[in-house]
């Protein structure tokens, strides 16, 4: 079991790992894109990619929308969408070519292993300079731009993504669009992070070399024999001693805030003790080498020696040389190198900050057709998903004044049949006597357009039901199709309005008090009393209007009564033919 979880963690220790660079060699610029070398592997290349970017997806099209809008209520509904995906990296084709050209600048086993690891900018374990900020006088303007909303982080990470979306006024649609029309829009992206390096806070290199040549060359000639003696003698004995030491340091510890005082004390040891060896004659580098002893005088015999008598008697005297002929050379070389190389090194990690800023620079005049409808485009928000329609319902004004009269009520049924698996809409509007008597003869039935493209969307089927005053029975019609915007509720009869004239003169000379008239009318067929005049002789005005409905094609009746002091008298019912009756007492 502990075997598996290490495999696990080792399997996946190459994910929490992040690539630490150089900073302060192995720095390459190729197309004006940076390339840092990696710590450990001096083949292996990272790039710090130059701004950000719209993304892209695999098929090379860009994460980029740009919507406008047209509402129904004017420049208060009209406006526009921007929203973008935004990355932080470098095109593959970018990568494939700058690969083949750090081969060429770096050896073919240089690669470039990926992007620099960047992290977000942060102070003291909270967040400081926005690490993504969106820089436009557009976007940033409550005038044009209604709302904006970043995702906040950068994309720093390998295949992160940032976005922006922002939702612009009908001015600000127009304006941003504009600038995209141009080699710089009004949009760019701010972003700030910083990226791990190594860098040496301490370096010290000390080198020291002695060389020592000696040479010895001696030659020697001598012949002799009797009494004669020739002897040659050159001999040459040269030592040459050549010392150097050379210490360089820089140390940046205190900048760095790195400590390098062990260093320090280490360079001090060695130099001190380099310095023992190198100039000590004894044991040390300074050593003279065993000298060459050339041919003395005592190597080559001189002349021959008498006995101790002979030397008594006799002396020594002049005597033979004792036959010796010598040649001799000796050439030595004796050469001694000594070289001592030290080298002190003490790196540490810094945060090198990153600023860069790329502006959406997306031509909208570089694209066509399709192309272009992929990212710009225009959408009326009367969409037909959406749509709403509005039908009126009215009440015929002609009959509304006398609607209580003969009518309880009047019932509109509505039906919006779609046949593309949606429901039906139903609607019932009904308008009473009290209703139509305050004036409140307008209704307004509304349906969905539910995604109906043709025109056949604007028809409608409807029904409407009378029900008559004193009648158990309504009037029901057929269903109607129609398909304009208002329906008109207008009776099944025919409306016509009488003027009745009475001269009051001829009231007081017959003693009539008053004259009542019933009129009567066909209605479904039937004749019904629908209404009844009573006309005073007190009365001021002299004519009264009456309106009164009946079946089309028929006519009206009347009946007049008249009252006196002296009783009442009913004429026969007459048929009312004109629009117009006067009444002349015949008592």
């Amino acid at each position: 079991m502990k075997r598996f979880f290490l495999n696990i963690l080792f399997s996946l220790l190459p994910l929490f790992c992040f690539a630490i660079v150089k900073y302060d060699e192995g720095r390459l610029q190729i197309d004006g894109i940076q390339l840092l070398q990696d710590k450990d592997n001096p083949n292996d290349y990272y790039y710090i990619p130059q701004y950000p970017r719209v993304a892209q997806k695999e098929d090379g099209s860009l994460e980029i929308l740009c919507l406008k809008y047209v509402g129904t209520g004017g420049a208060a509904t009209n406006g526009g969408v921007f929203h973008a995906l935004i990355e932080f990296t470098l095109p593959n084709k970018l990568i494939e070519i700058l690969q083949d050209k750090l081969k060429t600048v770096a050896g073919g086993a240089a690669r470039i292993a990926g992007a620099v690891p960047i992290q977000q900018a942060v102070k003291d374990g909270e967040a400081g300079l926005a690490s993504f900020q969106v820089v436009s006088s557009i976007l940033r303007d409550n005038t044009f731009a209604k709302s904006i909303i970043t995702s906040g982080f950068a994309p720093f990470l390998p295949g992160s993504k940032a976005a922006i979306s922002a939702r612009l006024s009908q001015e600000g649609a127009t304006l941003l669009f504009e600038t995209l029309k141009r080699p710089t829009s009004d949009v760019s992206i701010a972003l700030s992070g910083y990226y791990e390096a190594v860098v040496k806070a301490y370096n010290a290199e000390v080198i020291a070399e002695s060389k020592m040549v000696y040479t010895h060359f001696s030659r020697v000639f001598n012949k002799q024999e009797g009494y004669t003696k020739d002897e040659i003698r050159n001999v040459t004995d040269k030592l040459i001693r050549d010392q150097v030491i050379k210490v360089q340091s820089f140390d940046r510890g205190a900048s760095l805030n790195v400590s390098t005082k062990d260093m320090d004390n280490i360079l001090n040891m060695v130099t001190d003790k380099l310095i023992d060896v190198m100039f000590d004659p004894t044991k040390g580098w300074a050593k003279d080498p065993e000298r060459v002893a050339s041919v003395g005088q005592n190597q080559i015999p001189m002349r021959q020696e008498r006995g101790f008598f002979g030397q008594l008697f006799a002396g020594t005297g002049n005597q033979e040389y004792v036959s010796d002929n010598q040649f001799v050379v000796k050439d030595i070389k004796d050469e001694r190198l000594n070289r001592f190389y030290l080298n002190l090194s003490k790196s540490t990690t810094i945060k090198v900050p990153v600023y860069t800023s790329g502006n959406i620079a997306f031509l909208m005049n570089n694209l066509e057709g399709k192309e272009r409808d992929k990212y710009f485009g225009t959408v009326n928000l009367d969409d037909p998903d959406f749509q709403m329609r509005d039908i009126n319902v009215q009440v015929d004004g002609a009959f509304s004044e006398a609607f209580g009269e003969i009518f309880n009520f009047v019932s509109l049924n509505f039906r919006k049949a779609y046949n593309n698996g949606q429901s039906d809409v139903t609607k019932d509007v009904v308008f009473d006597r009290k209703a139509v008597e305050a004036g409140n003869v307008l209704q307004h039935v509304l349906y969905p357009r539910l995604g109906l493209q043709k025109f056949d969307w604007l028809n409608y089927e409807y029904r409407i039901s009378w029900s008559l005053k004193g009648k158990n029975k309504s009037i029901d019609g057929q269903w109607m199709k129609a398909n304009g915007n208002a329906i008109a509720l207008v009776p099944p009869f025919v409306k016509k309005t009488i003027e009745v004239d009475a001269d009051r003169g001829f009231f007081k000379e017959k003693n009539v008090m008053s004259a009542s008239v019933r009129f009567l009318a066909i209605v479904q067929g039937e004749a019904v009393v629908q209404k009844t005049l009573v006309l005073r002789a007190s009365d001021t005005e002299v004519t009264s209007k009456v309106a009164l409905f009946c079946d089309p094609g028929e006519t009206l009746g009347y009946q007049v009564t008249w009252h006196t002091k002296e009783g009442d008298k009913k004429e026969d019912i007459k048929v009312l033919d004109q629009d117009y009756l006067i009444l002349v007492p015949r008592i």
